[in-house]
């Protein structure tokens, strides 16, 4: 919650204000016409009587008319201002050539609205306009005035699909300049259910949320090396995924990216995908489908070969493999090199966490039994039990066989590749997903999880933008955070503690408050702590000041590294590049009495 202003008198609360009970937080629901389960809460003070409260900045903003009755007439600035991530992700925008081609692209007003929505994407885990503006009023932003959810929702319409494609293309050249020519490219993809009949893209298709409605279809592309986002797609929900795979690779190969192989999960482990990498001659590794006939044919011939037999060690921490060419589909003759795993950690730990979760939901049933109630089982648990009723009454037991199979199948896995790598080089490849995997649960989160909650066809691609724009700073703060074992989260929520106060002069100035981590974090994209009174600067200008550019630079302060010990005195520094100086006159010198007679015979000569 921001500010609250404990120094001020005490004001009447608005007449469509709430208390919340349990902590005194009063608050409005953001929409008035939505139902109060689901309407956001923007709390505006804290209660001190059922009349009666302190407010906070929202307040200010939210209600000037009554502020200025209560307190006078002021200049509405917020007490503080969080810092850190503004200038986290100006940093990153200039280190990765990202915030120059969005202003060159999309110009001033445009450009910084997109980076204000990326960072509240990051912020807030969301995508739903309606939270914008009371998410980011708190923060220093790009834009010259912070935009509401009507303006935003507008913004999102405007038809730039040509701006966003050549943002596109020059992103993946930035991608092959900065030393990505030859990777390995994880793919990965989704479905959001559509409503909207406006949008050309909502069609039917395998909808993730299992449900028989249109949805709308997308796949990014990411260097494994490093998790860099280089490209995504966003199309109708009935095309094949597989066209869409050959569509990003070939137009990587168009900017000079030659795709050292492809990377898939089980999502894409389908006959469609296989059948065109196969035909264009693509290296791949996909991680198999447990229900896939190359897997369940290799847990048959090798399950017991391979379980916790050291012959078949490939890594120190208890995986095994075996790796043999095998039919990968019952229905199709397409054979690859199926590299089966046995994970003895993984496995023991799925197998006790199954035979506990089993025994409690039978516990649970027989005590159900005994009360005289209807015992309950889950759907996806039945196959483990049988239920017998008769004039004695219910009983229920285990399914032994099924239990037992069930558990034997824990920790084996199977990955599919078009060369013989080898299980152990197959595992290192298949790996290196574990960047990109991230980024894909991020992506996921910011785009609404399974649903869409624009209408237009441009809304939906500009959203899918402002997501892209969001993985590639997210993605530059994991790898900083990766270098001082620092997870992602938590070096957000470091950067959010750095603030600007409000002085009297209504100017703000930095405090100072970083940790030693994160201003060393900061550092890998050149900002320094000087350069917090840099930004509180350009802020003060921006409300003090009519003429102001939108174009937000890098400041130019340069932090030199402090040594140990006492500074090194000028004379010192150039002794290297001088002779020593020794006691005495140096040869061939006069000395001070010869000096003076012969200026004072050179005066009477003349």
């Amino acid at each position: 919650m921001s500010h609250i202003y404990w120094e001020l008198n005490e004001i009447k609360i608005p007449e469509q204000a709430h208390i919340n009970k349990s902590d005194g937080r009063v608050f409005i629901f953001a929409k008035d016409s939505i139902t109060v389960r689901t309407s956001s809460r923007i709390v505006i003070g804290r209660a001190t009587s059922e009349t009666t409260m302190h407010p906070n900045d929202l307040y200010r903003l939210m209600f000037p008319n009554e502020w200025e009755r209560n307190y006078g007439k002021q200049q509405l600035f917020l007490h503080s201002l969080h810092v850190g991530f503004y200038a986290a992700t100006l940093g990153i925008g200039y280190k990765t050539g990202l915030y120059p081609m969005l202003t060159d692209i999309f110009q001033g007003e445009k450009a910084n609205t997109l980076m204000d929505y990326a960072m509240f994407s990051i912020l807030e885990s969301s995508n739903s306009t309606m939270h914008f503006y009371n998410r980011m009023i708190e923060n220093v932003v790009f834009s010259r005035t912070l935009h509401k959810d009507s303006w935003m929702s507008e913004f999102f319409k405007e038809n730039d699909e040509e701006r966003n494609n050549q943002f596109l293309s020059r992103w993946i050249d930035q991608c092959q300049k900065t030393g990505i020519t030859q990777a390995w490219i994880c793919i990965d993809g989704s479905n959001n259910d559509c409503a909207s009949k406006a949008c050309d893209l909502a069609e039917k298709g395998n909808a993730k949320s299992k449900k028989n409605v249109n949805i709308v279809s997308y796949m990014y592309a990411v260097n494994a090396e490093d998790g860099t986002p280089i490209t995504y797609d966003v199309y109708e929900g009935s095309r094949v995924d597989a066209k869409a795979v050959v569509k990003i690779i070939e137009l990587l190969a168009g900017h000079g990216i030659k795709t050292k192989g492809i990377i898939v999960d089980r999502g894409f482990a389908t006959y469609d995908v296989f059948n065109l990498l196969i035909e264009k001659n693509y290296t791949y590794v996909a991680m198999l489908k447990s229900n896939t006939a190359g897997h369940k044919t290799m847990v048959n011939k090798y399950a017991n070969t391979i379980h916790w037999n050291v012959h078949y060690a490939i890594s120190d921490n208890g995986l095994f493999g075996i790796s043999e060419k095998a039919q990968v589909f019952s229905s199709h003759e397409t054979q690859a090199f199926i590299n089966l795993f046995f994970d003895g950690i993984n496995g023991s730990q799925r197998s006790v966490c199954l035979i506990s979760h089993i025994r409690s939901i039978k516990k649970a049933a027989d005590e159900n039994i005994k009360q005289g109630k209807e015992p309950c089982i889950p759907k996806k648990y039945q196959q483990y039990f049988t239920l017998k009723t008769s004039q004695e009454g219910t009983k229920i037991s285990y399914n032994y066989a099924t239990w037992q199979l069930a558990v034997d199948e824990k920790g084996y896995s199977s990955i599919a590749s078009s060369k013989d790598f080898g299980p152990e080089e197959v595992n290192k490849i298949y790996h290196l997903r574990d960047t990109s995997e991230t980024q894909y649960a991020i992506l996921k989160t910011q785009l609404g999880e399974n649903v869409t909650r624009v209408r237009s066809t441009q809304s939906i691609r500009n959203k899918f933008l402002v997501g892209f724009i969001a993985s590639l700073i997210r993605n530059e703060i994991m790898k900083a955070g990766k270098k001082f074992n620092l997870p992602t989260n938590q070096v957000i929520k470091d950067m959010e503690k750095i603030e600007l106060m409000l002085q009297p002069s209504t100017k703000y100035i930095s405090i100072h408050n970083a940790k030693g981590t994160t201003k060393s974090i900061l550092t890998e994209w050149n900002i320094f702590p000087s350069d917090f009174d840099v930004i509180a600067a350009d802020v003060n200008q921006r409300n003090h000041d009519t003429i102001n550019s939108q174009i937000r630079l890098l400041p130019n302060t340069v932090q030199t590294k402090k040594t140990a010990g006492r500074p090194v005195q000028q004379k010192r520094a150039t002794e290297d590049t001088t002779l020593k100086r020794h006691r005495g006159r140096p040869k061939g010198s006069l000395d001070k009495n010869k000096r003076k007679r012969r200026t004072v015979k050179k005066r009477i000569d003349e």
